[in-house]
Formats: C-alpha cells, structure tokens, sequence
C-alpha cells in the first residue's frame, strides 16, 4: 500500500503515555487509520500516513503492529465489530415484528457501507489479511451474520414460510442481495438510484418480495 500522492498535515506530535497507558497509543493508531478510511480509500492507507496522523515516529506503530497486514486485520475486525454493533442498535429500537426488525438492520448495513464505503469494502478485500486472520474469518463477519440470522430465525416462529430451505440459505441471501446492491452503487456512486437512500429503498423492497407475509 502506498502514501497518497497529496499526503495529508502532519498531526502535532503526540503526547507520551504515563506509566500503565502503554494500550491507549494501539487505539489512537486503529482511530487514526479508521479517520483516513472516511477520507481515503483502503488501498491509499500506509502505516506511514498513519503515524502521521496520529503524531508519532512510524517505529512506534511497528511496536504494536508488525506490518500493515497486522494492523489491516485489526482494522477489519473492528469494523465488522461497528457494522453489526450498528444492526444491534438499530434493532434494539423496532419493537415490531421479525421482517420489521430485519428491515432496520438491513437499512443500517445499507447505511454503513454508503456512508463509509473504505471501511466497507475493506472487510471484502481479504488480500491484505494474513492466513491466521483469514482463518477466523467466521467469527470476524459473526456481528453482521448473527443479527441477520436471528431475525430470521424469528420470522420463521412466527409462523411465516422462509424463501429457502432454511435460516443459515435465508441470510446468505439476504446479505448477498444487500451486498451485490451496494456493490453496484459503489461503482457508479453518481447515477440516479445509487445514492444510500435509493440503495436502501431497493434492499428494503427486496426484503418484502423475498420474505412474503
């Protein structure tokens, strides 16, 4: 990964931990990097940027972070970490039915990946991630999976018919037709309908088809 081409201002240099806060400078490198992913895309982000943005001497990133594939899957598991925390919150607030609560957590993932679209696509761009990170795959894209599949598995005591033969076939296709739709307006971020709110009325019209009541 490489610098971009107009780096951005150095931060001012960062204040020494005290005694007993040596984890406080591995969460202000995972921010820093999180703040150039809103600016930036993914493949733009080097450990040098990141130094920069945090105030520090790149060597003190490489005390908590072999190489930018360690930190990359950090990145990548604290944002799967914040896109189903953020499906959680949004369910949280529906205190209707199973299809109900499946919509506003399909239309916070919506939301997520639109409005942060670096962090999103980074957690499908597994080239950077080690084999060990690439291992524990499962259990990094659980936050998102679970909160689908438990609405789902909802649905279905509820007495209603799933599309498929069974929850775990019901949430691949949910996330898969979510992700395919969103992969599509992130190739053409400028035409009509490819804006988040046209990317979220198309997933929450898709969800009604799929899920008849």
């Amino acid at each position: 990964m490489t610098d971009m081409i107009s780096p951005r201002p150095a931060a001012p240099p960062r204040q020494r931990n005290r005694r007993g806060e040596g984890g406080r400078l591995r969460d202000e490198i995972i921010a820093a990097a999180m703040r150039i992913l809103d600016t930036a895309p993914a493949s733009e982000l080097s450990l040098r940027m990141i130094a920069r943005e945090v105030g520090v001497a790149a060597p003190s990133v490489y005390s908590h972070f072999k190489d930018a594939r360690a930190l990359m899957a950090e990145i990548v598991r604290d944002c799967w970490a914040q896109l189903g925390g953020e499906m959680s919150e949004a369910a949280a607030q529906c205190t209707a039915g199973a299809l109900a609560t499946l919509k506003v957590q399909m239309a916070a993932y919506v939301r997520y990946a639109m409005e942060r679209p670096s962090r999103y696509q980074l957690l499908f761009a597994l080239q950077p991630l080690e084999t060990e990170a690439l291992r524990d795959l499962p259990g990094l894209i659980q936050p998102a999976y679970r909160n689908v599949s438990d609405s789902i598995e909802r649905f279905a005591a509820e007495g209603h018919v799933l599309p498929t033969v069974d929850v775990v076939d019901a949430t691949l296709l949910t996330l898969a037709m979510a992700h395919g739709r969103i992969a599509l307006a992130h190739t053409a971020p400028h035409r009509a309908g490819n804006a988040t709110a046209g990317v979220e009325q198309f997933v929450l019209d898709m969800l009604d088809r799929i899920f008849r009541v």
